[in-house]
C-alpha cells in the first residue's frame, strides 16, 4: 500500500506540473486558473485509474490549491511564458552519458530585483520539507546549473491541511536560486 501511495503522490506532482504548464501555454495571456485545475485533475484521475480509490482520492484533495499557488508564484516571478521544448543536458555519470530534463524553462525571471534569462525551474511538491530529500534536490539542481551554465530555480510547493472539520487545504511556495557555475 505504501508503494501505491508514493506512486500516486508522484503522479500528482507531475499532473500539477502539467497544469501549471497548461496555464502558460498562450503567448499573450495566461489561461484561467480553473481551466488549469480541471486539466490537472483530469490528468491525475486518468493516470491513477489502476490504483486503489482511497489512495487516489486522498492524493487528489490538494491538487486545486497547489495548481493555483504554483500559477500565482510563477506570475510573481514575472514569468509570462514557459518554453514548450525542453532541451536536454548531457551529464557524464560514471563513464556513461545521462540525459536530464528540467521541469520548466523560462526566458525571463525576476527574483529579489535581479533579472535572470533562460532559467531552468525544477518543481517539487510535498506535504513538508524533508531535509534528506532537500540535499538530493539541491544536488540535482546544481548538476543542471553546472551543465547549462545558468542559474536553476528550485521551486517547492508545500501543502497542508487547515484546522477545522472540512477537508480544506492550503499551500505555500518556496523558491531557491542555485548557481553552481
Amino acid at each position: 500500500m505504501k508503494n501505491k501511495k508514493s506512486i500516486a503522490s508522484m503522479i500528482r506532482g507531475k499532473c500539477i506540473e502539467e497544469g501549471i504548464r497548461f496555464a502558460f501555454l498562450n503567448k499573450n495571456e495566461r489561461l484561467s486558473v480553473s481551466a488549469a485545475q480541471n486539466y490537472a485533475n483530469d490528468l491525475y484521475y486518468l493516470k491513477t485509474k489502476n490504483l486503489p480509490a482511497r489512495v487516489v482520492k486522498f492524493n487528489a484533495r490538494p491538487i486545486n490549491i497547489l495548481v493555483k499557488t504554483g500559477i500565482n508564484a510563477f506570475a510573481r516571478l514575472g514569468i509570462k511564458k514557459i518554453k514548450k521544448n525542453l532541451g536536454s543536458f548531457k551529464i557524464r555519470v560514471a563513464k556513461k552519458r545521462k540525459y536530464i530534463y528540467p521541469d520548466f524553462k523560462s526566458s525571463y525571471i525576476r527574483i529579489n530585483g535581479e533579472n535572470f534569462k533562460d532559467c531552468c525551474l525544477e518543481l517539487k511538491v510535498s506535504g513538508k520539507l524533508n531535509r534528506k530529500y532537500e540535499k538530493k534536490h539541491i544536488l540535482q539542481c546544481a548538476k543542471y546549473s553546472t551543465k547549462s551554465r545558468k542559474p536553476v530555480i528550485l521551486f517547492y510547493l508545500f501543502h497542508f491541511k487547515k484546522a477545522g472539520k472540512f477537508n480544506q487545504f492550503s499551500a505555500i511556495s518556496k523558491v531557491f536560486m542555485i548557481k553552481a557555475y
